[in-house]
């Protein structure tokens, strides 16, 4: 018999047809076992846990954040970071990162991040990313990134209502709306960036960066935390 010959159409005996009449059930039931398996996992996991208990590698022993996966993770779910920058800040392998390191992470979902310093602590709301440096073995800079991208203006009014908080000099926010209106005039590239700070905070030197998109027009804000200049 050739290819072209097979016969698709096989007489069934009445014994296979039994046999056969039992497949769909079979497998029905190991797919519910399997999906029902699964779920007794993830209520047993520490995922579904209401407030979980941060382990050893998540929460640092002055209870901040571990600047690792696992730390991070908690940060998830807990809903927020906590780090200490500069006097009484943990040393970089204490906190789970080498000498000499960068280590960034996006959140799953905005986050509060508690920035502590000296007797000093700065509450940033809607954090969606973290960047956090090390140097010589200390923590050298922790950088935070805001939800989405607002509006130039309100970015800006933002910033300017926690100049005070950050050490900021107000004469640093002059002139910026002329520059942007420059940019968009005269300038080239596809973002406007513009720096402020750092602060002469005692406790910490904070800079914000500010980048305008050209397209779309809209503005993302970060803030670098780092201990203040010796």
């Amino acid at each position: 018999m050739s290819i072209g010959d097979v016969r698709w159409s096989v007489p069934l005996t009445a014994r296979t047809r039994t046999l056969l009449s039992w497949l769909p059930a079979t497998i029905l039931v190991i797919i519910i076992g399997a999906v029902v398996a699964g779920s007794f996992a993830m209520q047993a996991s520490w995922w579904a846990e209401d407030e979980p208990e941060a382990s050893a590698d998540q929460k640092a022993s002055d209870g901040g954040s571990m600047l690792t996966d696992a730390g991070f993770d908690y940060v998830n779910v807990e809903g927020i970071l906590r780090v200490r920058i500069g006097d009484g800040s943990l040393p970089a392998a204490e906190l789970g990162m080498a000498a000499d390191e960068v280590k960034e992470a996006e959140f799953r979902r905005p986050v509060r991040a508690l920035i502590a310093a000296g007797d000093e602590v700065h509450a940033v709301e809607d954090v969606v990313t973290v960047r956090a440096v090390t140097r010589s073995g200390a923590l050298a800079a922790v950088t935070i990134g805001i939800d989405a991208a607002g509006s130039w203006r309100g970015s800006v009014d933002g910033l300017r209502a926690r100049a005070e908080e950050f050490g900021w000099d107000a004469t640093e926010f002059d002139g910026l709306d002329d520059r942007l209106a420059a940019f968009n005039t005269e300038g080239s590239g596809e973002t406007f960036t513009v720096e402020i700070g750092p602060g002469r905070d005692a406790q910490t030197a904070v800079t914000a960066t500010l980048t305008f998109f050209r397209q779309g027009g809209g503005t993302t804000t970060s803030l670098t935390f780092a201990p203040p200049a010796p």
